[in-house]
């Protein structure tokens, strides 16, 4: 299969490199040859090796469909992932996450973002584990829709598991693998008490502090793998209503003991006596539809102008904001006629929230050529802001609400699983007023794309309310009164609960 790929790569390799001629104040790395790879739902671009962009590609399709075919009716649909491949770790040096100034000592990373999701990694050199590293976090994307009331040990847990994966066979596939510095790290040191590793959350310092990371990541696989995969069919199933128990909002504690019919103090017994045993079967998958079908995909090589904006977009989206704006200024100096440099300028007013800057860059950029979906989507959202000014929003003048709508529209039509420009374009026909029914259906599809944002909750009962619907609204609100809710969110849905059963309606 990958054989198959390597003319189409090979044609527009030397496309590219005649395509990048030298320029004198250009960024080194832009003077490479760059090609985009793009599959169902990965779109990749690199200047590395043609082989290894192709096994890569091949790699993530196989782990999105095995997930797929797995969840079933549960998979959650998204954008496609932008993926940048550099070509070894030397060059994806400068396009690091800053950790105290200076680029964290990742081996690689996948940033999630409401607007893109996106990973980077090396293709080659001193890139062991990095195809791992990627697993563990596309993982929390894909089971996003338990992400508002699992405990941060078994969100991380799972994702442990799920790291491992590889494909053994056609309609086979293989994860929860052991993994050597899990189990290193916990030959060294003495296990959590579980009381405590369940209250470890997203501010906690087991969480969040370098030195104090990796027991807990390592436990938190320890007992991942021990209850769906250390030989205790009572264990595997209980361990399933363990989830619905959460969802009811019982705390991490309650729900495990209540899910296990087990106290803490066995289940510590339990884990101390598997460590030691030292055997970890890994989980072997059957699935519907092989996982070695050929892929369909589309090459082209890139601009140099293309690529400064692909790297200036990478810089953006992990906060390295200066260094995009320089990749943005090099791309309109390469191409001054191309939309590709004001497109970006305009995301990154955004970013800096300069909404009448945004608008103007974006504005620019659409008359000189058609625009990404983010751009569309972006430029809707700051012509909203700075047309809707003041805290209490009011309908739009025709003239002005029908541009808004239109970029919204024209984003949905690029990119149709965009769960933010559906919430934007519900809230604003909300707010117009003039077509109910439709803004409650785009805030629907938003919640069905984007199950974990909790806020979009808020908006759909909010519409259910200006559709005197209050039996609705109700319904809508009650999960947000479960304890493992955003405080403020689930403040605000207390307010919206009280003042329903105050007068039916909307407190004002």
């Amino acid at each position: 299969m990958i054989r198959r790929m390597l003319g189409a790569f090979t044609a527009l390799l030397a496309w590219a490199a005649s395509a990048a001629p030298g320029q004198p104040d250009a960024h080194p790395l832009v003077q490479r040859p760059w090609f985009e790879a793009r599959t169902a739902y990965f779109h990749i671009y690199s200047c590395g090796s043609t082989q290894e962009v192709a096994r890569l590609a091949v790699r993530l399709e196989q782990f999105r469909d095995a997930y797929s075919l797995l969840a079933g009716a549960q998979a959650v649909a998204s954008p496609p992932i932008t993926v940048m491949a550099f070509p070894d770790r030397a060059a994806m040096q400068p396009f690091l996450p800053l950790y105290q100034g200076q680029p964290a000592n990742l081996a690689a990373f996948f940033h999630r973002g409401s607007d893109q999701n996106l990973i980077v990694l090396p293709l080659s050199g001193s890139n062991t584990g990095s195809l791992q590293i990627v697993f563990h976090e596309y993982t929390h994307l894909l089971l996003r829709h338990n992400q508002p009331y699992w405990p941060m040990w078994l969100a991380e847990g799972m994702a442990e598991i799920y790291s491992t994966f590889e494909v053994t066979g056609g309609y086979r596939a293989r994860i929860g693998n052991p993994i050597d510095y899990h189990l290193r790290l916990l030959a060294q040191k003495p296990l959590m008490p579980l009381r405590q590793l369940f209250a470890v959350a997203r501010d906690s310092p087991e969480y969040n502090e370098r030195e104090r990371q990796g027991i807990f990541y390592s436990e938190s696989w320890l007992l991942t793998h021990y209850l769906m995969l250390g030989g205790n069919p009572a264990h595997k199933a209980n361990f399933r209503q363990l989830t619905p128990l959460l969802r009811q909002g019982q705390s991490p504690e309650r729900a495990f003991t209540n899910a296990l019919h087990t106290s803490l103090p066995a289940m510590e017994a339990e884990l101390r006596r598997y460590l030691a045993r030292g055997k970890f079967e890994p989980l072997e998958l059957t699935v519907g539809a092989s996982l070695e079908t050929p892929r369909a995909f589309v090459t082209r090589g890139l601009t140099p102008a293309e690529v400064c904006y692909r790297l200036g977009d990478e810089l953006l989206h992990i906060g390295q904001l200066e260094a995009a704006e320089s990749y943005f200024v090099q791309a309109r100096k390469l191409a001054p006629a191309s939309p590709l440099p004001y497109e970006g300028l305009g995301l990154l007013a955004a970013r800096r929230g300069q909404p009448g800057e945004a608008v103007r860059c974006l504005r620019q950029a659409m008359q000189l050529g058609p625009l990404h979906f983010l751009a569309h989507y972006t430029y809707a959202r700051e012509k909203y802001l700075l047309t809707s000014k003041g805290p209490n929003l009011h309908p739009l003048e025709p003239e002005a609400a029908a541009e808004i709508r239109a970029e919204l529209q024209k984003s949905l039509a690029l990119m149709p699983d965009f769960g933010p420009a559906h919430h934007l374009l519900g809230f604003f026909e909300m707010v117009q007023g003039e077509d109910l029914a439709a803004a409650e259906k785009q805030i629907e599809r938003a919640i069905q794309l984007e199950p974990e944002n909790q806020s979009y909750l808020l908006s759909l009962a909010q519409v259910q309310l200006t559709r005197k619907n209050p039996d609705a609204a109700r319904r809508t609100l009650e999960p947000l009164h479960l304890p493992y809710v955003e405080p403020q969110i689930r403040a605000r849905a207390e307010e919206m609960i009280k003042a329903l059963g105050q007068s039916g309606a909307p407190g004002k």
